[in-house]
């Protein structure tokens, strides 16, 4: 194919993916240059489009020149620009374009951008809308800037990423003073030139104070820097700081973790409820949640969906600061019979009254703990819920004092069948009990009649058998039987 007969080849192809009409355009890797650039935004309609991918494409800034020109782009919300060869003239022409008033994210990774052009972006007064800003892999930290911008950071900007630059301490400081980070909730500044003096100049900056994603990985940041984060007054809504493959030692990664955790505190704790639920906390978080004084307030803590395992149960188990806890929830953690063991004996918890174990991999060994538990003898709400303590974990718990105050017992999904439930039943520690739930356990109508004929579940008022292989009859049953009809709650 001669290249005339190309260059019409590739002009056909960008008409014909234009004239689709979709709002998104995608023409990576077309290798248009800056003449087809020019080509489209001359001579098509894109009026309708709010997405445009130009990755790939050999464009320098006399294309993004025409591109930031072109009043067609109105609609525009996300700008895909990376790997070209755009630089900072081509940048500030955006920045002062007037013709993207709603774009939100712009990505221009591995181009030629530098200090100047970047800042321009950050300050532009005509890209009010942008909030997403991807810069990794340019020219950033090369050569040091003697002049600014003027101008505030455009204040919706909230997420910007320099990973893979050359950010000096120096370059760290230069952007600091200029204003340019104080709107982000997230910054990116991994794989760059930043040592302890740069880790400094973070710590102690207030304009830093919405902060809530911090990236340093992979630069030259020691123990110094370290810990003047870990102590900083400033970055006082941190939910994230990765700071992976630096070079400070066990000290200062504990430090660290205790800034974590202070943070998490600051931000969960509401009155006495501490809500740490889906926070991806690990054996090494619990370890630091374990040492953090604001746990002497706590008397509900909720823990459910975190990664960590028996290893971090056993540091809170040990912690000094758990003698107000009254209600734990550990709903989907690996803890295992591990986990319950350390849990039976451990004097920290022994006010508690709720204990939610749901879904955390406890056999029959698990129930067996706490049921000869020295500790836990005050419960009044348990939850077994979707482990596997088969019958005999059941027959533990249910032959225990330990059960004597309980007043909610919850056991859905453990495959009780008619002898589990019997146990149930039949036991002599279930006087206060008051709620019952026992979903999806294979109960046939032989465990109802136990129930039915069973004088010690006295104070029941509420019971919910559903998904359980009950007959005709057995409902029947359940809606005839004088005893069933005194529940202030019954499903089936």
């Amino acid at each position: 194919m001669t290249i005339e007969n190309r260059e019409l080849h590739m002009l056909e192809t960008l008409r014909r993916k234009v004239e689709w009409g979709d709002p998104t355009l995608d023409l990576s890797y077309e290798r248009m240059g800056d003449a087809g650039l020019i080509w489209l935004v001359r001579t098509q309609k894109l009026a309708h489009l709010t997405r445009l991918n130009l990755s790939h494409n050999e464009l320098t800034d006399r294309g993004l020149s025409f591109l930031a020109d072109c009043a067609d782009l109105k609609n525009i919300t996300h700008l895909i620009l990376d790997e070209n060869n755009i630089g900072d003239s081509g940048v500030q022409e955006l920045a002062n374009s007037k013709n993207f008033p709603v774009l939100d994210s712009l990505s221009l990774i591995k181009n030629q951008v530098s200090d100047a052009g970047a800042l321009h972006l950050i300050k532009s007064t005509t890209l009010q809308n942008l909030a997403f800003l991807f810069l990794e892999h340019n020219r950033i930290g090369e050569t040091r800037l003697t002049q600014f911008p003027d101008g505030r950071a455009n204040p919706k900007l909230r997420f910007l990423r320099l990973l893979g630059n050359q950010m000096s301490d120096d370059g760290l400081s230069d952007w600091i003073q200029t204003g340019a980070l104080e709107p982000l909730l997230h910054l990116d500044l991994s794989w760059n030139q930043i040592t302890s003096k740069g880790a400094e100049f973070l710590a102690k900056s207030p304009s830093l104070k919405k902060l809530e994603q911090l990236m340093l990985t992979s630069n030259h940041i020691d123990d110094v820097g370290a810990q003047a984060l870990a102590a900083s007054s400033f970055l006082e809504n941190l939910r994230v700081l990765n700071m992976m493959d630096n070079n400070y030692g066990p000290a200062s990664e504990e430090a660290l973790q205790d800034l974590h955790m202070r943070v998490l505190l600051k931000n969960n704790l509401k009155g006495n409820v501490l809500n740490l639920n889906e926070k991806r906390l690990n054996d090494k978080d619990l370890i630091a949640l374990a040492r953090a004084e604001g746990l002497a307030q706590v008397e509900t803590l909720t823990l459910r969906a975190n990664p960590f395992k028996h290893e971090g149960l056993k540091a809170l188990c040990k912690s000094p600061h758990l003698k107000n806890l009254k209600s734990l929830n550990l709903m989907n953690n690996k803890i295992g019979d591990r986990g319950a063991v350390l849990l039976a004996e451990c004097e920290a918890v022994s006010g508690l009254r709720v204990l939610n174990l749901e879904k955390c991999g406890i056999k029959h060994v698990g129930c067996l703990a706490l049921a000869n538990s020295k500790t836990l003898t005050q419960l009044e709400e348990l939850n077994i819920s979707r482990n596997d303590p088969s019958e005999k974990g059941i027959r533990y718990l249910m032959a225990s004092a330990n059960c004597s105050n309980l007043k909610s017992f919850k056991a859905r999904e453990v495959l009780l069948g008619d002898t589990g439930f019997c146990f149930i039943t039949d036991s002599k520690h279930l006087g206060k009990l008051e709620a019952l739930e026992v979903n999806d356990n294979g109960i046939t109508g032989i465990g109802l009649c136990r129930l039915l004929t069973s004088d010690n579940l006295s104070s029941l008022n509420k019971l919910d058998l559903r998904r359980n292989p009950l007959q005709i009859e057995d409902q029947i049953l359940l809606t005839d039987s004088d005893k069933f009809k005194k529940l202030d709650s019954l499903r089936f």
